[in-house]
């Protein structure tokens, strides 16, 4: 009979450990381990390193749905505000890259509720800019369904009017291509 192995999830391991876990590895194991540590009782500071470490790997991976829920869990045990700021924007721009609008959100919500006045304005700029350029690399790629969706919430945004006038000229060309006659005609009438 063979011994079965008993992983014990209630030791802690430190960050230097970790550390030295993941230099010879490959991504796939770098994932596995992390997410194995994830179970253990980490202390604040190794478990924000954990999660940032995944959040970074499932970027590489173009994994970005499962990036941004690793950086908003490492927003939600941040210490200081500016922190807690940079990571929820984070997450939220992952999340537009995977096309997950409503996940995007709530994650750009949650950094705005920690911005000062100034702060709130360079936040909204950057979350505009990853929709506009996220619109782009979906038409790039051919996948008409997510840009026009992409450039329908950033309609929704406080855009200038030259911003506003290429969304809905973008628009209008997805519409074509995807046969919405009447939202093509709708939109060709409110410009």
């Amino acid at each position: 009979m063979g011994a079965a192995i008993v992983k014990d999830n209630t030791k802690s391991v430190s960050r230097i450990e970790i550390e030295e876990k993941l230099k010879n590895v490959g991504d796939y194991v770098k994932i596995d381990y992390l997410s194995q540590c994830l179970k253990k009782n980490l202390d604040f500071d190794t478990k924000r390193f954990v999660l940032l470490k995944l959040g970074e790997i499932y970027e590489q991976k173009k994994m970005f749905a499962e990036a941004g829920k690793m950086m908003r869990s490492a927003a939600e045990i941040a210490t200081t505000y500016e922190s807690k700021m940079n990571d929820f924007m984070k997450s939220a721009e992952l999340f537009v890259k995977a096309g997950n609008f409503d996940e995007s959100d709530s994650s750009f919500n949650k950094a705005v509720a920690y911005a000062s006045g100034m702060q709130k304005d360079r936040l909204k700029n950057r979350r505009k800019e990853a929709y506009k350029a996220q619109a782009k690399e979906f038409v790039a790629k051919d996948k008409r369904k997510h840009a026009m969706d992409a450039y329908e919430k950033l309609l929704t945004m406080e855009l200038s009017p030259e911003e506003k006038k290429e969304a809905q000229s973008n628009l209008l060309v997805l519409y074509e291509k995807l046969g919405k006659v009447k939202e093509f005609y709708a939109l060709k009438a409110n410009m």
